[in-house]
């Protein structure tokens, strides 16, 4: 049992605590204390045997040259520039991703349905409400027309997001579903479109290691890490914070990245009012089954979204296919996603058969034996649900939190759909207005 004192202390050692502690070197003396054996958060690898998995697919796509050129720096070599190959799998037939710019491959009548009314959803005159404003079911629908809504949008959504899509808003969409022209869906429903669509058409990724290789070799160069540090309570007005273990630690200034609804749990002193609040913000959990595969990869794509109520999973990757070294000689490697609502436990052999059941259907593999080793992992949580609670919600937690002295920051502090990139860039961000 010991006590410290930190003039920044960071709970969280995932990509935006480590950035918040790297940015702020030579500026401020800066401790970050994660609960894990390991820092990375999620965004950190775990070697099974001669495997190398991640916590699901995790991609370095830096728009920002700094960015890229510190993932670069930091990885010295080790990585790889990726050309997105990711598919849709749907009617039987394997297309493209964007499923609404690459109809090409469905059925005739799916085809005619999704596209007529793609051409009618654009004639139509557009409500003047904003985004934010509509349910992502009606956003869908307006956006795509209702045949592309029908055969992915709705059915993938709810899917991954395990609720009525009348109840989340669509706020999120806005740079993450991508929105072709009408020549583009035109020209991907003749089968001539070429053109890459989303915020992550091309990425890096570490040649070895895994993604965990960014998160380890930022944490190299982080002073004060402590790792095993698991809070139990957080004292705002005496600016304390409890750990597991006994051990405390003062601070002068505290970032937080735990998720919100946990950071309201362990502070003390917060309203009840605000309490309620952060028993209103919702997520969903991820089953995430990491798979080792014997024989030669049956699949192309990095990645493949499935749409169908006939699978239980939503989207299944394949990492080894831009990283060979994550998996030995003659094997490859895949991740399956299957969400659930907070609250639930699913067994994890019941859910493991229905994905190898559903893997032979697809054909990714002919039989059980094909998989030569299993790694299965709870997120929880995984995804932030955009309703029509969070955004008050948050607002009014990170504000009463910001008042004490504490920053909750990160895709789960600021309760929010983060990429790596956005993750590093609140860190960045959190580090300047700290060095003021």
């Amino acid at each position: 049992m010991s006590r410290f004192h930190a003039d920044v202390l960071v709970l969280g050692g995932g990509l935006t605590g480590l950035a918040t502690a790297y940015f702020l070197r030579g500026r401020r003396e800066c401790v970050v204390c994660e609960r894990e054996s390991a820092p990375g958060g999620l965004a950190r690898s775990v070697r099974c045997g001669k495997f190398t998995f991640d916590l699901t697919g995790h991609l370095l796509h830096m728009r920002r040259p700094e960015n890229r050129a510190l993932v670069k720096r930091l990885l010295r070599g080790n990585w790889v520039h990726v050309e997105r190959r990711s598919s849709v799998f749907s009617h039987g037939a394997l297309t493209p991703y964007p499923f609404q710019a690459n109809l090409h491959g469905l059925p005739p009548e799916v085809v005619r349905e999704c596209l007529l009314s793609f051409v009618g959803a654009r004639q139509a005159k557009r409500s003047p409400e904003a985004p934010k404003k509509k349910s992502f079911k009606a956003w869908a629908r307006e956006t795509f027309g209702d045949g592309i809504a029908r055969h992915f949008m709705i059915p993938y959504n709810e899917k991954l997001w395990r609720t009525d899509l009348d109840a989340l808003t669509a706020d999120w969409v806005s740079w993450s579903v991508p929105r072709p022209s009408l020549e583009d869906v035109v020209r991907g429903a003749l089968g001539i479109g070429k053109k890459q669509f989303g915020y992550n058409p091309t990425f890096l990724y570490p040649r070895e290691g895994g993604v965990g290789a960014f998160s380890t070799a930022l944490a190299r160069r982080v002073d004060g890490l402590r790792l095993g540090a698991c809070v139990r309570a957080i004292d705002l007005r005496r600016r304390k914070v409890r750990f597991a273990n006994g051990d405390t630690a003062t601070y002068n200034c505290l970032v937080s990245t735990m998720p919100l609804p946990r950071l309201v749990g362990r502070a003390c002193g917060v309203p009840q009012a605000l309490q309620r609040l952060g028993g209103k913000l919702r997520f969903v959990n991820v089953l995430n089954f990491n798979l080792g595969l014997r024989g030669k990869k049956r699949c192309e794509s990095h990645w493949v979204y499935f749409p169908e109520k006939e699978f239980v999973f939503y989207r299944v990757g394949f990492p080894s296919n831009f990283a060979p070294a994550l998996a030995p000689r003659g094997h490859s490697t895949a991740y399956v996603e299957v969400s659930y609502r907070s609250g639930e436990r699913p067994r994890v052999r019941d859910l493991y058969r229905r994905v190898v059941e559903g893997l032979k259907r697809w054909g990714a593999v002919k039989r059980e034996g094909d998989i030569a080793m299993v790694d299965a992992r709870r997120i929880e949580p995984a995804y932030v649900l955009f309703d029509g609670a969070r955004r008050e919600a948050v607002e009014r937690l990170r504000a009463f939190f910001d008042k004490h002295g504490v920053a909750s920051l990160g895709r789960y502090g600021q309760w929010d759909y983060l990429s790596m990139e956005d993750s590093l860039n609140a860190g960045r961000a959190a580090a300047e207005r700290l060095a003021k």
